[in-house]
């Protein structure tokens, strides 16, 4: 069963757009992050590690895609 995060308790502004454009567009390659969100390729990667850490998003089911592994409440 996939944990269930509450949008509001995601503290950090970058890390909850990464998941709401992985929420809206199930998949995404780490250049379609940055360019949607504007981001510099460092500062994405460190969002996007931080997430990877949490196991709330992965890329190994659907590589190179990242992909949800948490539902959002």
């Amino acid at each position: 069963m996939r944990e269930k995060i509450k949008l509001e308790k995601i503290d950090n502004d970058t890390e909850r757009d990464i998941i709401l454009l992985l929420k809206e567009k199930e998949k995404c390659m780490m250049g379609d992050i940055l360019m949607n969100l504007r981001l510099s390729y460092r500062r994405g990667k460190q969002h996007i590690n931080s997430l990877l850490s949490k196991n709330w998003i992965s890329n190994k089911e659907k590589a190179p895609y990242f992909t949800l592994l948490i539902d959002l409440d």
